[in-house]
């Protein structure tokens, strides 16, 4: 064989080269503003509570908002971890963009390097390339840029799983150990969802059960979920009961999650059959099942029904929210591709599995290219601060819950629906309460409406209003 062919060969069939190679693609664009069509509102929502922590100092347990009005915006959320990274590196680099974005890029692909190596010690070389291969196409690449905790906290419990699994197979396990149960612990708190994927723990513990590095790891795991349970079940009701501001959805019961997804069931089912892996990816995920199913792969398919019943409490707490939102389904993508991987790897002639992936991997960067683009409605908001002024009071807005125009506005307020802002109680409790500038989108967030308060300037998108007596400023 050829050199040349041999290294083609070589780096084709290494992950980190792989890994490398969509690292770079993602680079493009890197330092875009999140402006993006999809999730802007979630990524504003994590750049604020930053944003925050850069210029008040950084309070872990007392995140804040600006869109809380008069209140101090303290609230309860996923654990600040990552907003505390991100303030950090707006102190660096101050209004880059640039460093929220890489936190996110750097584990997300340390996740999907630890899920290969995790899947190469337990189903060989074969399935371990091909189900990192699915994975970091999938979903995964587009909200491995985006400035959210999803990404992040998964790869967190990813990178725990792989350290505690590769503990056993070591003289010196403590290091593995420590550092496994620390990075899984953060990754539950940064997003409890993400603690769905040990539930593939006692599987990969089994056959060495009654070791005592084994026993510890397992005890260590039970005492990682500790913090997270607190935060999420103690400290955020505290939180938004003691500071009187709600903003992070904690689910509902399951009873009634279980008749909103049946309810809404198509679009249910299209988070797992397009969503995740798009429709060629969900056709080599059910390949794999097949294949578990006729082989009897009873590791394998148990492991696959404990991640699915994990999951599925995450689904019927979601409820509604789950389908609504594409990015819930992301802590199942591993173990779809996990399956899908498996899949490929059964097939006898590897061409056939090669072309499988480039059409997975073609259908899913073609669905995903669009997050590479800003969203030509919304870039007028980087012009937002400007326009309003010199004036610092607070300023209320008709985007509804969606924080997005406030992030740019750089100021603190409300974020409230037509109907409030066109209520004259409502607009006399905003004088009284300091408010000095009310911005009224035409379009995107909502519609148009009058209001009596004079107007101070106006574009094709939003038109400002100074409150009445209060002098206009100078840009």
């Amino acid at each position: 064989m050829a050199p040349r062919l041999q290294m083609i060969r070589a780096w084709s069939s290494d992950i980190r080269f792989w890994v490398a190679l969509a690292f770079a693609a993602r680079l493009v664009g890197i330092n875009n503003p999140p402006l993006e069509t999809s999730h802007h509102w979630r990524q504003t929502s994590v750049l604020m509570v930053a944003r925050n922590y850069a210029e008040q100092g950084v309070d872990l347990l007392h995140p804040r908002m600006d869109t809380a009005g008069t209140l101090t915006g303290i609230t309860g959320m996923e654990f600040p971890l990552l907003n505390m990274l991100i303030a950090w590196g707006m102190l660096l680099f101050g209004d880059a963009y640039w460093p929220g974005r890489m936190i996110v890029l750097l584990f997300g692909s340390l996740g999907v390097l630890c899920f290969h190596k995790l899947v190469h010690r337990h189903l060989g070389a074969t399935v371990a390339l091909y189900a990192a291969l699915l994975l970091l196409f999938s979903l995964w690449f587009m909200y491995a840029r985006k400035v959210m905790p999803d990404v992040f906290a998964v790869s967190l419990v990813l990178i725990g799983l792989e350290r505690l699994d590769a503990a056993r197979g070591t003289h010196s396990p403590w290091a593995s150990l420590v550092l496994g149960s620390l990075l899984i612990s953060a990754g539950l708190l940064s997003k409890i969802t993400a603690g769905c994927l040990l539930a593939v723990w006692p599987v990969l513990a089994w056959p060495q059960r009654r070791t005592r590095i084994v026993q510890l790891a397992t005890g260590l795991i039970a005492v990682a979920t500790v913090p997270a349970l607190w935060w999420y079940f103690h400290w955020v009701p505290h939180l938004v009961e003691t500071y009187g501001f709600w903003h992070f959805f904690m689910g509902g019961s399951m009873a009634e999650g279980v008749l909103q997804l049946v309810r809404n069931w198509p679009r249910t089912l299209n988070n797992f059959y397009f969503d995740a892996l798009r429709f060629s990816g969900f056709a080599v995920f059910l390949l794999g099942l097949f294949f578990a199913v006729k082989r009897r792969q009873h590791a394998l398919l148990l492991a696959f029904a404990l991640l699915s019943a994990a999951f599925l409490v995450v689904m019927l707490k979601a409820g509604d929210t789950f389908w609504v939102h594409a990015y819930y389904v992301l802590p199942f993508i591993p173990t779809m591709t996990l399956l899908g991987g498996y899949g490929l790897a059964q097939l006898h002639d590897a061409r056939w599995a090669h072309a499988l992936l480039v059409i997975v991997a073609l259908e899913g960067l073609a669905s995903q290219a669009n997050d590479f683009r800003l969203s030509p409605p919304l870039v007028p908001l980087l012009q937002l601060e400007e326009d309003l002024g010199q004036d610092k009071g607070l300023i209320a807005m008709n985007t509804g819950q969606v924080p997005t125009a406030m992030y740019f506005a750089h100021r603190r307020g409300w974020t409230m629906t037509n109907a409030a802002l066109t209520d004259p109680a409502t607009l006399e409790t905003l004088q009284q309460e300091g408010c000095t500038r009310i911005v009224v989108f035409k379009r995107t967030f909502d519609t148009a409406v009058e209001l009596p308060w004079p107007v101070l300037l106006e574009n094709d998108l939003y038109r400002i209003h100074g409150a009445p007596g209060v002098e206009r400023t100078p840009h």
